[in-house]
């Protein structure tokens, strides 16, 4: 009897193994191991990164991405009016990846926004899961610590795979040129992309986003305390007085933060993984460098999706029941999550994606399947409970210069008090200083 190995296999199944590859590091381990595999793919190169590609996500996300692919291919800062007519040929499109063949200068941007995903879902899970410990201590939740940390199931990865996906495509389509600020209709081109989808589909991205912000505080804090421990005529402390209009750690400064998060947000996760991946001054150097510019269409498109109705829900609202074996019913791409009807309590969601009204997403609560979610602990609570616990991603709201004069807030006293006074001010509501938006815008 003949013995196979890879290496003797006729050239169309070699072919075969490699289409059905699921991660391009994958392929690339395999060419590396073996000439003659490298020589096949060579003569079926853009057929096989093709199907690669494709296959780094779930496949009953194939619709978001291939609009995102169709997306990458659109200049960034490109004119409104081609945003227009993407988004109205959204339902035209021909997501029937297995017949085509793309080029590379297509498909490799799609490889290398599929790593970067699957980069950021591992940050995520550890994010968030952190914080939902840390909830379980502060609320003294039983929690089943091994299924919590457990790996993700394919619905979990699906799941939050088509949020960044989506995350993506609003970044590419509404990113605004360079010394330009974003305009009203910049907001509603994005908002039109958003009311293409489903309004749990439009809440995915909102956590996407408050995810982000809470990994992008916690770079600048982390700046800021360097700043504060070096003299003046440190590198960081130089590189924040040349940032225009205000020193970046000054007081006028710290006040513009937020808008320069929502630029760095618009620029897409392969910027956004660079920054979290840097460190020291390299770090600080990418984020000043970016804090000049302003924009913020796509928070303020989500922050507009309050009237999605009943009918524009995914599935009806019982989704999601236990069956008594361990398993929801329902826990699928094309459900709702059971967490999801947990936060809302069985009722109607309002208030999709607004920026005040963060509800319960810091929790991962929109991506996490039944199993984990009753591994929390938080299903057998009310959420609104679990709310007053929401993580506070301005727990230091004060800029350099500001905590180099040893006050919080140095021109509300009231507000210097309640700091001082709240022991769990990272993770605990606080009560509003008097000039709330202020302080925080």
């Amino acid at each position: 009897m003949p013995f196979f190995t890879l290496e003797t296999l006729t050239p169309e199944i070699q072919a075969l193994v490699m289409r059905n590859i699921d991660t391009v590091r994958s392929l690339k381990s395999l060419l590396h191991a073996s000439p003659r595999l490298f020589q096949v793919f060579r003569t079926r190169r853009e057929y096989l990164l093709t199907q690669v590609a494709f296959n780094q996500f779930h496949p009953d996300i194939i619709e978001d991405v291939w609009t995102l692919t169709k997306a990458l291919q659109i200049p960034r800062s490109a004119p409104l009016a081609d945003i227009h007519d993407f988004v109205n040929d959204l339902s035209l499109v021909d997501n029937d990846y297995e017949q085509h063949s793309m080029p590379p200068s297509t498909i490799i941007p799609l490889c290398k926004v599929g790593t970067t995903i699957a980069w950021f879902i591992e940050d995520y899970k550890r994010s968030s899961l952190e914080l939902l410990t840390d909830l379980g201590k502060y609320m003294d939740l039983q929690q089943d610590t091994e299924t919590l940390e457990s790996d993700l199931s394919i619905v979990e990865k699906g799941r939050l795979q088509r949020a960044f996906c989506r995350f993506e495509t609003c970044c590419r389509l509404y990113t605004v040129a360079e010394g330009e600020d974003a305009t009203y209709q910049h907001f509603c081109q994005a908002r039109r992309y958003l009311r293409t989808l489903l309004a749990d589909d439009v809440e995915e991205i909102a956590c996407i986003r408050d995810y982000l912000v809470r990994r992008l505080w916690g770079v600048f804090e982390a700046m800021e305390d360097r700043a504060v421990q070096e003299d003046p005529g440190s590198t960081i402390r130089k590189l924040g007085n040349v940032c225009q209009p205000h020193d970046w750690f000054s007081r006028m400064g710290k006040l513009g933060h937020r808008d320069y998060m929502e630029y760095i947000l618009s620029q897409g996760l392969g910027f956004l993984r660079e920054v979290l991946e840097s460190d020291g001054l390299k770090r600080a150097e990418i984020v000043i460098s970016h804090s000049t510019r302003r924009t913020n269409c796509i928070s303020k498109a989500l922050s507009d999706e309050g009237d999605k109705s009943s009918y524009e829900i995914s599935v009806d609202y019982d989704a999601g029941s236990y069956d008594g074996e361990g398993d929801y019913i329902g826990d699928g791409l094309d459900n709702l999550s059971q967490g999801l009807v947990w936060a809302n309590d069985h009722k109607v969601p309002s208030d999709w994606g607004r920026w005040p009204l963060k509800g319960l997403r810091d929790w991962g609560y929109m991506f996490w399947g039944g199993r984990r979610l009753q591994a929390s602990g938080v299903l057998d609570q009310d959420p609104r409970i679990v709310a007053e616990y929401l993580f506070n991603e301005r727990s230091d709201r004060r800029s350099v210069e500001d905590r180099l004069s040893e006050c919080p807030w140095p021109n509300n006293p009231k507000s210097c008090q309640n700091w001082a006074n709240n022991p769990l001010h990272e993770f605990a509501r606080r009560p509003e200083p008097e000039n709330f938006e202020e302080v925080i815008d």
